[in-house]
């Protein structure tokens, strides 16, 4: 079934990590290693979120043509 759920948690999961991770690019001293690290963890979540975008276009492509099939 094409609902679109699973690519709108996987933006949901990937947001929530990011703000958690300039939280700590924020409270920590620049430069410091849990700096570094959730500079690199927030990179990597938005690629995660960018995934799950591309998930639902292809989604929201895919709900289009079932409709112009049956149209």
């Amino acid at each position: 079934m094409i609902d679109g759920s699973s690519g709108l948690q996987g933006i949901q999961k990937g947001m929530t990590q990011m703000r958690q991770q300039a939280h700590t690019v924020a409270t920590e001293n620049a430069g410091s290693r849990q700096s570094n690290t959730a500079m690199v963890e927030m990179s990597a979540s938005q690629r995660h979120v960018e995934a799950n975008v591309k998930t639902l276009q292809a989604e929201d492509r895919m709900i289009g043509s079932l409709l112009d099939v049956r149209a």
